[in-house]
């Protein structure tokens, strides 16, 4: 079983529906329309302003990025389950973590973690978890407890400033 299978309507309109409904997600390039989704109460935003300050480090901290959310996504699903994999204004995946891919670089993600230009979120069918990448304030904002002490438990290298923090997971 191939690891991607691209939504087709309606279940894309669903997905999105669903995701401006319960994360009130609002597109925007301004500082005003920040942080562009309602953060729910658990959820930890880093900064990624740095994967794109040195073009050696671009590449490795990147890597690293999709090995770790990916294995911070197997440890919150089973292995039947898929995620959304939601790249905004573009073709969007069911995504199943447990399935084995050929993963060298963030180029064999059809959508990979890191927002390189557009908004990618990897998140639970029902929204009670995942990641948003945003990429005008440059942040990634980690939501629901589980997956935030899974994201821990592989803290991508990425992940080193906090910028905002809403209640908190032990």
């Amino acid at each position: 079983m191939t690891p991607w299978k691209e939504l087709v309507d309606p279940e894309r309109e669903e997905a999105w529906e669903l995701f401006y409904k319960v994360l009130q997600f609002r597109p925007g390039m301004k500082k005003c329309d920040w942080p562009g989704i309602h953060e729910p109460d658990a959820s930890t935003t880093y900064s990624i302003s740095h994967a794109y300050e040195v073009e050696d480090l671009y590449l490795p901290r990147t890597n690293d990025l999709c090995t770790k959310i990916k294995l911070a996504l197997m440890e919150c699903t089973d292995p039947q389950d898929f995620v959304y994999a939601l790249d905004w204004q573009h073709p969007c995946y069911k995504f199943w973590p447990h399935e084995p891919f050929p993963f060298e670089t963030e180029d064999d993600w059809p959508i990979p973690p890191l927002p390189n230009g557009d908004y990618y979120s990897f998140v639970s069918p029902d929204l009670t978890f995942g990641v948003f990448g945003h990429p005008w304030e440059q942040t990634m904002c980690v939501f629901g407890a589980k997956f935030m002490r899974a994201v821990d438990n592989h803290l991508p290298d990425l992940f080193t400033e906090v910028v905002r923090r809403n209640g908190w997971h032990a």
